[in-house]
């Protein structure tokens, strides 16, 4: 060790010990106050003097530490190695003073004694778990990862039928670079316990980069499924597969592997209905439906038949729509299938999730207000729970809305905000009713309630909630003339009755009566937002780049982005314009609420492009 690099080590020795003062549970006097002092300043001649007397007064393992460690600083090697061949004697079972007199034996070119006691503590560790870890994990965290290696071997020899070190070694395996040693370590502790199996997953999802690192993918392929041959019984391993093909993004895979355990195992379908819930978030439709039709054809007797007929309507309904285009009578052709599965399980509690759908493809899709408010009707007097009741409550609302009868819906969101005002879902028909106020002009009182709701607990209404009080704020502050917001108004509730042409028509109407209103990057937003329910795209794009190219300062910036990001990727098939607009919200709009979904849907699209 160089003098310099002894400097810097004591230095930064120093600093750390300063941190850590004072020391908790260790007796508190002038001899040990001045010791922290001096230690803590790197001036270990003076703290010695100190630290000798604690030792001496309270034979304290930290006093020693620190007492040995002035003089080891100092390069007073031969005290230090009476010090602490003395407390050995003492205390042969403490390892950490092994470990400094070996330090002493290094410092004075005596390697070969110091691999002595290595060699001797690996020797004679006893059949105890905690002390094999304790000195395995000392020797790794000195860096010397072979004696680390051998220790946990050891201890795997002489513990036999207990835990093996699984976890350690494959960690040692990892910093060693033997990949495929650490992967069967960490395999090799579902064959001590299976119940360790979301633990394996966890540590190999830190270490495999299923998205980039393919030589280390295969591997652990070929890994997982040499265990699924040679253990056909240990069914974790058909669940690693499972979660292998997740990991891969292959979801037939993973359907079929879920399909093949459900039967071993007579799971009644549950783990095939999770694997369809995972392809269908991830918006793998078809496998998704093979899922839930798998479940289905089980029979309608077994527990999971009607989660899976709803989540197979949903995911035929979620894949037609995610389509660049489609048309009313595709849509028709699915919401008869809904009606045929209502046909087969009755209209009951249980198939309640299919009524609500179809009621809102009939009153948001197929404008058939009528048909919904039926279904809405029909559940409402099924006996349901309180919280069933408030959620069809507001779909009722929102089916007066989309009817223009306004204030019968706002009677319904007050119904339910008065009953359940502390929670979410009050929060949502107060927002709602807020809303209907701002349709019908009355601004003041719908900021009032709009500024009560930016403190909501759910993140999307509270961001709502700012947006449409920022408007407000924005755009009735400037003159005492409404008709502009009026008019942006009724634009709105035009979208949201799917009155595209009439919606434009009145922003059309705005912009030529106020060519210069400041409400110009909502207008355009706005008319992006219509073009997209025509299912116009291009258009909608052309708008929203100039909200995020000359408005991206105000509160639409990061939403245009967001919506190009998406219009690109699941319309228009332009992953890397998509990226692209995923980066820009992480650079540009740092604060959005859509940070995280860009963060992975940017990297997601980045690994496959590499």
């Amino acid at each position: 060790m160089t003098n310099w690099t002894k400097y810097i080590t004591l230095c930064i020795f120093g600093l750390m010990l300063a941190l850590v003062q004072p020391v908790y549970g260790q007796p508190r006097d002038n001899d040990t106050k001045l010791a922290g002092h001096y230690f803590g300043k790197g001036q270990f001649e003076k703290a010695e003097v100190y630290y000798e007397k604690s030792f001496k007064k309270y034979d304290s393992q930290l006093y020693f530490d620190r007492y040995f460690l002035c003089l080891f600083y100092q390069e007073k090697f031969d005290e230090a190695e009476k010090l602490v061949e003395k407390r050995i004697k003492r205390d042969p079972y403490t390892i950490k003073n092994q470990f400094k007199l070996a330090d002493v034996y290094k410092e004075t070119n005596r390697e070969g004694e110091a691999v002595k006691i290595y060699e001797k503590l690996i020797d004679e560790v006893q059949p105890i778990q905690s002390r094999v870890e304790n000195l395995g994990n000392t020797f790794q965290d000195k860096g010397m990862y072979d004696y680390a290696m051998q220790t946990f071997m050891k201890g795997r020899k002489i513990l036999k039928r207990g835990y093996g070190f699984q976890l350690e070694l494959a960690s040692l395996y990892s910093l060693l670079d033997r990949p495929s040693d650490m992967i069967q370590e960490y395999l090799n502790l579902l064959d001590y316990s299976p119940v360790y199996v979301r633990t394996v997953q966890t540590y190999l999802s830190r270490v495999v980069d299923f998205e980039s690192d393919k030589e280390l993918v295969e591997m652990l392929r070929e890994e997982i499924l040499l265990k699924v041959q040679k253990n056909p019984d240990q069914y974790v391993y058909n669940e690693m597969f499972i979660w292998y093909y997740l990991q891969k993004k292959e979801f037939t895979g993973a359907v079929i592997q879920a399909k093949a355990l459900d039967k071993k195992r007579d799971e009644n379908g549950s783990r095939v209905l999770e694997i369809g819930h995972v392809c269908q978030a991830n918006g793998a439709y078809r496998a998704a439906m093979k899922a839930y039709q798998y479940v289905i054809d089980l029979g309608s007797k077994y527990p999971n038949y009607h989660i899976a007929v709803q989540s197979k309507l949903a995911a035929e309904f979620e894949e037609l729509t995610q389509r660049k285009s489609f048309n009313k009578e595709e849509i028709a052709v699915v919401a008869q299938d809904f009606e045929m599965a209502l046909v087969d399980m009755g209209k009951s509690p249980r198939s309640l999730a299919v009524m609500e759908q179809l009621a809102r493809i009939y009153a948001f899709h197929l404008n058939d207000t009528e048909k919904a408010m039926n279904l809405v009707d029909e559940s409402l007097a099924l006996p349901i729970g309180r919280l069933d009741v408030a959620q069809f409550k507001i779909l009722k609302g929102d089916i007066h809305v989309v009817s223009n009868d306004i204030w019968e819906a706002s009677l319904l969101y007050m119904q339910v905000e008065k009953e359940f005002s502390e929670d979410i879902i009050g929060h949502e028909a107060k927002f709602k009713n807020a809303k209907v106020f701002y349709y019908d002009g009355e601004f003041e009182y719908a900021k009032a309630q709009l500024d009560v709701l930016k403190a909501s607990t759910s993140k999307l209404i509270a961001n709502d909630a700012m947006q449409l009080s920022l408007l407000l704020q924005d755009n009735l502050g400037i003159d005492t003339n409404e008709a502009p917001v009026q008019l942006y108004a009724n634009a709105d509730l035009l979208l949201i009755q799917n009155k595209f042409d009439e919606a434009i028509e009145m922003l059309d109407s705005l912009e030529r009566a106020y060519p210069f209103h400041s409400m110009v990057d909502e207008v355009l937003f706005k008319k992006a937002e219509i073009y997209e329910g025509q299912q116009k795209w291009n258009q909608a794009v052309e708008l929203y780049i100039v909200v995020v190219e000359s408005y991206g300062h105000d509160i639409l910036g990061d939403d245009a982005a967001m919506r190009l990001a998406r219009i690109y990727e699941t319309r228009l098939d332009n992953r890397e314009k998509a990226a692209e607009y995923y980066k820009k919200i992480l650079f540009d709009f740092s604060g959005s609420l859509y940070t995280a979904e860009a963060r992975e849907k940017y990297r997601n699209i980045v690994a496959e492009f590499n």
